[in-house]
């Protein structure tokens, strides 16, 4: 009985090896396809992995945006407006005469065009002490509009008059343009 039964063994185990090999050969083509697969739905899930992190950083860069547009309609609304420009040499006029300096001129230069804003500038002369001018330079600094003064020129002035010094300086509005850029990225901002 042991002989029956070990070779009911053998021929059961050379039964599995025969089979094991048919199976093997046979799904050998099923088995590469399945690797395929595999690789394919890894790819699959790196690309929808990359798809919630894109709609993640949509979300992100959504919110920026909107907080972007409201600091620039915050910013366009504290630019001067065409009239404001308009006024802003009587308007230099007050904030001279509350500095206690005199403004002996002005003139008008021309605007300076860029993407979204204009530039307005205004040459002024005053006759100063050089305390005044600081006090009047800390209101322009405090004016409720976006206004630059740049070109600031000091000279004595001569020993008859009251005021010590002579300034010529440039005074500067900002008037937005609400129109929008050209659709070429190529465009560049005119220069000065």
């Amino acid at each position: 009985m042991n002989t029956q039964l070990r070779n009911q063994i053998l021929m059961g185990a050379l039964a599995g090896i025969v089979l094991s090999i048919v199976i093997y050969f046979v799904l050998g083509g099923k088995r590469d396809e399945l690797v395929s697969i595999q690789a394919s739905i890894d790819s699959l899930q790196k690309e929808v992995d990359k798809g919630y992190q894109l709609k993640a950083n949509y979300e992100k860069l959504k919110d920026e945006v909107s907080k972007t547009e409201k600091r620039l309609d915050e910013l366009i609304k504290v630019m001067p407006s065409e009239q404001d420009r308009g006024e802003m040499p009587i308007r230099m006029k007050k904030l001279a005469d509350n500095a206690g300096i005199d403004q002996s001129s002005f003139a008008l230069e021309p605007p300076i065009k860029t993407t979204y804003y204009t530039e307005y500038p205004v040459k002024f002369d005053f006759r100063v002490g050089y305390h005044s001018f600081g006090q009047f330079a800390s209101l322009i600094s405090g004016y409720e509009k976006i206004i630059n003064m740049t070109n600031i020129q000091f000279r004595r002035a001569d020993s008859k008059s009251v005021f010590p010094a002579a300034v010529t300086c440039r005074i500067s509005a900002f008037v937005y343009n609400p129109t929008q850029p050209s659709s070429d990225s190529n465009a560049e901002p005119k220069k000065k």
